[in-house]
């Protein structure tokens, strides 16, 4: 429902303080989004975090981007988000084209290597909307893919205008090698991507994102390795910048139970800003595959508001109305950097 535009960015990183993790639980399950348990992801928040200087101020301008853009803080499903499609070792493989509708064609050999092999299921879709995004996951090869303004021509064969490939998924932070990834940050969506399954089961362990309407020019913090920030002031948030909920709000007055449980993983994981939107929004995958494959209805209507909450026809949009904006803490730029260091 809400743009989120991605471009291709090339930016140093930014510097910061950074907090103390919570040690990996022993023999914890497998990540449900697929990357390394230790990194940005995986790794639970501790009990006391240091929140940046200004993090009231950045927070409410937030909030006003949600006020003076549509008045709600959404989830994006089948528009602005993406599909997620987890591929068998004998999905037949494409090359794919590099489209270039950035104008910037000394980019192809960059992404050639991405391109050169996608295990393409047929009747593959892709997001609604500009950014017509698309994630891949084949296990068999523990290989990943995301793009950005993918399409399928006429005669089958499909092209993105940007994206990128991470070998060794399983091992991978859930990171792209810069300039790579469909996002404007460089973090893979299916890192943060709330999948249906998490929320059919009330519970997901990974930190989710958030995208806004203003994020800060010319600055990025850990793990975004890039940005297209469009305002300029200190207050704004910069892209990669990890927020949380404050552990003192009381989720159980969240009436959605999805909310709920989005609610909780924003306070036990927090929620990384990847991306420019239209609006405040958080992402969770494509409901349309599910779909075609079970013949079934829109699995969120019933997920997200089986107490008819909110508004018939609404739920995918209103559900985070009940979680409080200025409740959200901003942490230090490059809050958690040493995580990759051990």
């Amino acid at each position: 429902m809400w743009a989120a535009r991605a471009t291709v960015v090339l930016l140093v990183g930014v510097t910061g303080t950074t907090g103390t993790a919570v040690p990996a639980a022993a023999h914890r399950a497998p990540p449900a989004n697929g990357f390394a348990q230790q990194g940005p992801w995986n790794t639970k928040l501790p009990a006391h975090v240091p929140l940046a200087a200004n993090s009231a101020a950045v927070v409410e301008n937030i909030r006003l981007d949600k006020v003076n853009n549509y008045g709600t803080w959404a989830v994006n499903t089948d528009e602005y988000s993406t599909p997620v499609y987890t591929v068998g070792r004998n999905t037949p493989a494409q090359r794919w084209t590099f489209s270039d509708c950035l104008g910037k064609p000394e980019l192809a050999p960059v992404i050639a290597s991405s391109l050169a092999a996608v295990p393409t299921p047929p009747g593959m879709l892709v997001s609604k909307g500009s950014d017509a995004a698309v994630t891949i996951y084949q296990p068999s090869t523990d290989t990943y893919w995301d793009f950005w303004r993918a399409e399928q021509d006429a005669a089958g064969h499909w092209s993105a205008c940007w994206g990128g490939k991470i070998e060794h998924y399983s091992r991978n932070p859930g990171i792209f090698r810069n300039p790579l990834g469909a996002t404007a940050t460089g973090l893979p969506m299916g890192a943060f991507t709330i999948r249906i399954d998490e929320l059919r089961r009330g519970r997901i362990d990974h930190a989710v994102n958030i995208a806004t309407v203003r994020t800060r020019a010319g600055c990025h913090s850990w793990p975004a390795t890039r940005d297209d920030g469009n305002t300029e002031g200190a207050d704004i948030a910069c892209e990669g910048q990890r927020f949380r909920l404050d552990p003192a709000f009381d989720i159980s007055t969240v009436r959605s139970p999805a909310a709920r449980t989005i609610a909780r993983a924003m306070q036990e994981y927090g929620a990384i800003l990847t991306d420019k939107a239209g609006a405040l929004v958080t992402y969770a995958e494509d409901p349309r595959p599910t779909m075609l494959a079970t013949g079934g209805p829109d699995p969120y209507l019933a997920l997200m508001d089986p107490d008819d909450v909110v508004p018939d026809g609404a739920e995918k949009y209103y559900i985070l109305g009940d979680i409080p904006v200025e409740r959200l803490q901003a942490l230090p730029y490059d809050y958690g950097q040493h995580w990759m260091c051990g």
